[in-house]
């Protein structure tokens, strides 16, 4: 018999074995197949093929026909209501009807949304919830079926819709016992590594997996760059060495052990451990299944990272993107009562209320919210510059409204505001008398807008590692600062580094009027502008005293990103002593563009490396127009005008300029790299000694 013969004989005969399900039928399988191929005793190979081919056959037939017995035995102790939901089970995964809620897991420092947990739904069949589907899909032998579909239905829907999640990762329940089909194990792997930032694989501990089998789940999943997550742990086969074994990015703490947990010492103390072994070894501790306020407040005082439950939400169809901010602002009081070791007392103002700071400190009150009920109105916090509060305010999200302190005495821990305001707000605060924020001062979030005014002063005292006074924190840009009050606006800080008035990345500031007194001292600071940000900032009719020091320092403009300063009909007067400094403009940004136009400007600054007005790495545009000018700057690197590289524009006209500079270079700007104009005025300039009369490069 040829070769060719053989082959395509042994191929009907698997063909024929696909379909067979019982020993009768394999029998006369078996019978025709020896007719197709007769002789074979005389060909000791061609036995040997026949016979490892009837037992593997004969294997899978009886695991067929045993599967088919244990059905029938299953089905037939079956309810009438439970032969109803299977065969709707069935058609739910014939038909792959299957949909998905998402359920929000919360920050339980801000109660902001981190990720969301994709849950299976049976469509719009009554009844079938996902016990059902798992129950009967398992007693049908299609657990593989419904892990494919679950895994490329949700991955399909991450991917069309990728922009409702904002970027944060989307939990998908995996049962890794499971053996999905090839072509669908090879697209599912294909989706997982295309959308690995998006995704988190979260499956249930089993100590029933061998090391091998482990190794090559946690392979797999590294390979593709997707995270995983403990699910259900404190149950089953749970405990320190086997989490160890998986040592996965979250470990989901299971509901059996937070139910009640407020009243249960033990449960506190076992959950307790579970967290600082999180901690310890770089995993996200997710508290799961949170249903009270209760137990919202015991895991966040137990230190859990994430926070998952209908307490917080449930869930939805629909995407949320945020939970209520009531809410938020409870998860935010628990967190702070962590920190700050004792739970916070607060006061909720009313529109038209006239708060009375001395009787909120008598009674012990920590916090005042405003808006509470009502998103626009007016509303008074009045005190005494001798009467020292613990008390700091907040404002709602989307208020719009006026806040008057009226010698009002506020403070907070190191780093946090004493006066947050909520996104999406317009808030005017006046000053009235001698008022006074201690170790904070405004948050602005970068969707909102704060506006000072009034004849009264505000003297901000900060402190903590980082540190702002009026603007956003390091990481973020602050919202619109409209500066039109009338009194003095004070603001010291002594730390490692921050801003007076702006952030970290920046934003608008406009300063109408008004007196301010800046001092920033630590190892990087700016007085007012941004951090590494960009810095917009338009001062008119104003009295600017600004102080920096520390390794690198700016006193108008910013740090690390680019600044555009326009300054009228003003008084600034700027002193700076540091390593690195820029008195207006910027140190690292692309570019400084700096326009003063009748203004009175006084700099002092001492720097190994320092520019007095523009970028002293890259391009600056100097404008000056009709204004007094006093300079005195010392420094191996310093620079009255533009920077090291980069072009340096230079436009004087009807300036009163005179200048001191001690510096290696020759000039007060980098002659082959400046373009300088200047239409008259009166400029005495002194460059390590040597006295000129005209602002224009040095003769070779």
């Amino acid at each position: 018999m040829s070769e060719n013969n053989t082959i395509a004989i042994l191929n009907e005969y698997i063909e024929g074995a696909k379909v067979t399900n019982d020993s009768a039928a394999l029998k006369e399988l078996n019978c025709k197949f020896r007719l197709l191929v007769p002789g074979t005793e005389d060909d000791e190979e061609l036995e040997h093929l026949r016979k490892n081919v009837y037992a593997v056959v004969s294997e899978v037939v009886y695991l067929r026909e045993e599967l088919k017995k244990a059905d029938l035995r299953n089905k037939s102790v079956l309810t009438e209501t439970e032969h109803a939901e299977i065969l709707k089970v069935q058609q739910l995964i014939d038909c792959n009807l299957f949909t998905y809620h998402f359920q929000p897991i919360v920050r339980a420092d801000t109660g902001d949304i981190y990720s969301y947990e994709a849950l299976m739904r049976a469509g719009d069949m009554q009844g079938i919830t996902p016990f059902h589907i798992l129950k009967y899909a398992e007693l049908t032998d299609r657990l593989d079926e419904v892990e494919q579909y679950t895994f490329l239905n949700v991955l399909g829907f991450i991917d069309k819709h990728r922009e409702l999640f904002e970027d944060r990762p989307v939990f998908i329940n995996s049962m890794p016992s499971t053996r999905v089909a090839s072509e669908s194990s090879a697209e599912i792997e294909r989706m997982l590594e295309r959308l690995s930032d998006m995704v988190v694989v979260e499956m249930t501990e089993n100590s029933e997996f061998n090391d091998d089998e482990l190794n090559e789940i946690k392979k797999k999943y590294s390979r593709l760059g997707v995270r995983i997550a403990i699910d259900d742990y404190g149950t089953g086969y749970s405990n320190i060495s086997n989490l160890l074994r998986y040592k996965p990015n979250y470990v989901k703490i299971d509901r059996t052990l937070l139910s009640g947990i407020e009243n249960n010492p033990n449960k506190k103390h076992f959950v307790r451990e579970i967290i600082d072994f999180c901690h310890e070894n770089d995993i996200l501790a997710l508290a799961e299944g949170v249903e009270s306020t209760e137990e919202l407040r015991t895991v966040i005082l137990l230190g859990v990272d994430l926070i998952q439950g209908f307490y917080t939400a449930r869930p939805s169809s629909e995407i949320i993107q945020a939970l209520p901010y009531d809410l938020r602002t409870e998860i935010r009081s628990h967190r702070q009562e962590r920190d700050d070791g004792k739970r916070m007392k607060i006061y909720s103002a009313q529109d038209g209320e006239r708060v009375a700071l001395d009787k909120l400190n008598r009674e012990g009150y920590d916090r005042i919210i405003i808006g509470n009920g009502y998103l626009e109105g007016n509303v008074a916090v009045t005190g005494s510059q001798y009467l020292e509060t613990n008390i700091h305010i907040e404002t709602v999200e989307s208020f719009r409204g006026t806040i008057c302190l009226d010698s009002a005495v506020l403070s907070n821990i190191p780093g946090r505001p004493c006066i947050d305001i909520g996104s999406d707000s317009s808030v005017t605060i006046i000053l009235c008398g001698s008022n006074k924020l201690e170790n904070g001062g405004i948050r602005v979030p970068a969707s909102s807008k704060l506006c000072m005014r009034g004849k009264g002063s505000l003297d901000i005292s900060l402190g903590g590692a980082s540190y702002f006074g009026i603007g956003n924190d390091l990481r973020s840009p602050h919202g619109e600062l409209l500066f039109e009050q009338d009194g003095t606006i004070s603001i010291t800080a002594d730390s490692h580094d921050g801003v007076c008035i702006g952030s970290g990345l920046g934003g608008t500031i406009r300063v109408a009027r008004g007196r301010y007194l800046l001092r920033a001292e630590g190892s990087m600071n700016v007085c007012m502008g941004a951090f590494s940000g960009t810095a917009n900032i338009d001062i008119i009719g104003c009295d600017f005293d600004g102080f920096a020091s520390g390794a690198r320092s700016t006193v108008i403009g910013s740090l690390e990103g680019e600044a555009s300063i326009n300054v009228r009909y003003s008084s600034i007067k700027c002193e700076s002593h540091s390593l690195h400094t820029a008195a207006l403009g910027t140190l690292d940004g692309k570019s400084a563009a700096i326009n003063a136009e009748s203004v009175s400007i006084n700099i002092t600054t001492s720097a190994e490396f320092l520019t007095t007005f523009g970028a002293l790495e890259y391009d600056s545009d100097i404008r000056l127009e009709r204004s007094a000018i006093r300079l005195k700057c010392e420094g191996a690197n310093a620079l009255l005008f533009g920077g090291m590289s980069g072009r340096t524009f230079l436009t004087a006209a009807d300036i009163d300029l005179s200048a001191e500079l001690s510096t290696q270079y020759e000039d007060c700007f980098i002659p082959e790299t400046s373009d300088i104009t200047v239409s008259g005025g009166k400029y005495r300039i002194n460059v390590n000694g040597v006295v000129r009369e005209e602002l224009t490069a040095s003769p070779d």
